[in-house]
Order: structure tokens, then C-alpha cells, then sequence
């Protein structure tokens, strides 16, 4: 049986921002996501089929919009696993970090685009975002011997000037563990294909001035190695660079390990351990344990580690390093 080690699970789609790369929050969900029940029964299952640390990751949309979030992580978190949670952060008050730690929550990426408060507000689509993501940093990092805060920053042509100011204010405000970095990609959920980039309605987002990329990755790397709180591998950003110059390329050398080590379910309970690839099982439905026996498991996990696609999951999520030959 295929044993992952981290589960990423989608709540449900709805969120409070308007974000400008993701359009989430124009979609309608039908049956109003994962239910507490669904995720109880979950958690059971989990216990049976994760290996080593047993990740969960709950996101959505915002997560912190589930009324039941916080009785969900304390259910996880009793059962064993490290709960890690993705969120904008503007729903988050003194009382619900309290909460939130109380509950056993053990990290969590807070939407961070940029230490200029116009642009993460202009990125995000609402005026003061910005203001509170940092108040969330604040009432979080009192807790900060038992969660871990990190900035989440989405790089795109819009805050690539801003990146570097970015890093050092991470570093020097005090709030935030460290910071990680995505690459922008094709716009969630919006109708459009690989040339995003060259529609109006997107092209602001692509970095067009390949100089200030190489200039900005090459200063990245070298703070990361004189120890600045940069979270991504330095093949990470050496591969956000080959991206930014040729988005339809892949980079020699980058395989997908996300068969490796991942499963994840979306919020009508179908289970993928690949988003391009079809479900291979509902929760809802059948146990977890026997769809990750199924003998097509393999197969799945191989045409990954041989798949050229150049995708947002390769680029961004769970990256690691081959250690392959």
C-alpha cells in the first residue's frame, strides 16, 4: 500500500479576498465542502495509512471560515498528527490564535506578498489586508514556542522590485519564523490556458524585466546562504528563475516527487495523489487504506516521476530535491 506522509486537505472553496492570481472566490461550490463528520472519519483513516510524521494541511479558500476549524484541529491533533494550516490571515483575531494554539496547531503560512502595504492590499483585492496579516503575525507569535509563522509570498511581476525589501522585513520584524516563496502560475480557477501571461487581464502579474528576475534570484540565493529565514531550497529558486524565463520549459534535472509522499483530497471528498490526474477514490465512498492499495497506485506514482508537464504543483508545492542519480 502506497504510505504518504502528508495529506493536504481542501476544506472548501469559499474565501474573504479577491485575490488577483486566483479566482476561487467567483466559484460556487455545490454541497458546501468538507463537513466535521466527514473529517472525523478522515482522521481515523489517516491514522492508518500515513507514514513517519503524519502531516495534515488543512486550506481552502480560507480555512478559518469553517465554523468547526479549531474542534478539527484539536481532533487531529489528539490523534497524532502535525497540523499545519494555509491562510490570508485577515480572520484572525487575539482570541482565535489563543485558540488556535491551544488546539495543537504546529505551523501555519499566512499570505504575505509584500512589506509595501499597497501592493499585498492591491495582490489580495481588499484595502487593509495587509495591516491585519501582520496583526495575525503578532497575536500568533505569542505563541511561538509551540506554532511556527510563516510568511507566504506568491512572486510575480507586480512585487518582484519588492521582494528583496520583503525578505529583510521578515527577518527583522520578528513575527514571522521565516518566509517561503511560490511562483505565480495560471490563475486558479480563472478560463484561461498556458498563455495567461499575455492576457489583459493577467499580464501585469508575469515579470517581464528578465534582468530585475536574474538580478533578484541571484541576491535571494546569497541572503538565504549568509542565513536569512528563506525556507525554499536554493534549487527551489534557481527553478522559479528557469520558470520566469521560460514558463513552457522544464528545467533539466526536476522530476516530480509528489507521488512520493503526498495525497490529496479536495472538498468533495475525491482523493488525488496527482491534481491532473483523476481521482482515484472518494472518502465519502471507500476507505482510504484500500484505494492506496489498489495496484494502479504504482503506475500513478511512476508516470509522475517521468511526467514533463511544467505544472504549479512541480514548481511550488511540497518541492523537494531529487537525490536520484
Amino acid at each position: 500500500m502506497y504510505r504518504p506522509k502528508t495529506c493536504s486537505i481542501e476544506l472548501f472553496r469559499r474565501c474573504c479576498l479577491r485575490c488577483r492570481m486566483c479566482y476561487m472566490w467567483k466559484t460556487e461550490e455545490q454541497d458546501g465542502g468538507l463537513d466535521a463528520q466527514t473529517l472525523m472519519v478522515l482522521a481515523d483513516q489517516l491514522q492508518e495509512v500515513l507514514a513517519g510524521e503524519k502531516e495534515v494541511v488543512f486550506s481552502g479558500g480560507e480555512p478559518l471560515l469553517h465554523g468547526q476549524i479549531v474542534d478539527v484541529i484539536n481532533l487531529y491533533s489528539r490523534k497524532g498528527f502535525r497540523v499545519g494550516l494555509a491562510s490570508n490571515g485577515v480572520l484572525i483575531t487575539k482570541d482565535k490564535a489563543a485558540h488556535l494554539a491551544q488546539a495543537g496547531l504546529k505551523s501555519i503560512q499566512l499570505s504575505f506578498d509584500s512589506a509595501h502595504p499597497h501592493t499585498h492590499d492591491f495582490l489580495r483585492g481588499i484595502h487593509g489586508a495587509h495591516e491585519k496579516v501582520l496583526q495575525a503575525a503578532e497575536y500568533l507569535s505569542a505563541h511561538k514556542d509551540t506554532v511556527r509563522v510563516c510568511a507566504q509570498t506568491v512572486i510575480s511581476g507586480k512585487n518582484m522590485h519588492e521582494i528583496l525589501d520583503t525578505i529583510r522585513f521578515v527577518k527583522d520584524d520578528g513575527r514571522f519564523a521565516y518566509i517561503t516563496f511560490m511562483a505565480v502560475t495560471t490563475p486558479f480557477f480563472a478560463a484561461v490556458g498556458n498563455d495567461w501571461m499575455e492576457h489583459d487581464e493577467f499580464s501585469f502579474l508575469w515579470p517581464r524585466e528578465k534582468q530585475l528576475v536574474d538580478e533578484t534570484f541571484d541576491r535571494m540565493i546569497e541572503m538565504k546562504e549568509r542565513g536569512y529565514p528563506i525556507a525554499n531550497p536554493v534549487a527551489q529558486l534557481e527553478l522559479f528563475r528557469a520558470y520566469f524565463h521560460n514558463p513552457r520549459q522544464r528545467k533539466e534535472g526536476i522530476r516530480c516527487l509528489l507521488g512520493d509522499y503526498v495525497v490529496s483530497i479536495d472538498p468533495a471528498g475525491d482523493v488525488r495523489i496527482c491534481c491532473f490526474m483523476e481521482p482515484v477514490g472518494n472518502i465519502k465512498k471507500d476507505p482510504l487504506a484500500d484505494m492506496l492499495a489498489e495496484p494502479g497506485i504504482a503506475g500513478l506514482r511512476q508516470q509522475m516521476r517521468t511526467c514533463d508537464r511544467v505544472c504549479n504543483t512541480l514548481v511550488n508545492c511540497f518541492f523537494r530535491e531529487s537525490t536520484d542519480e
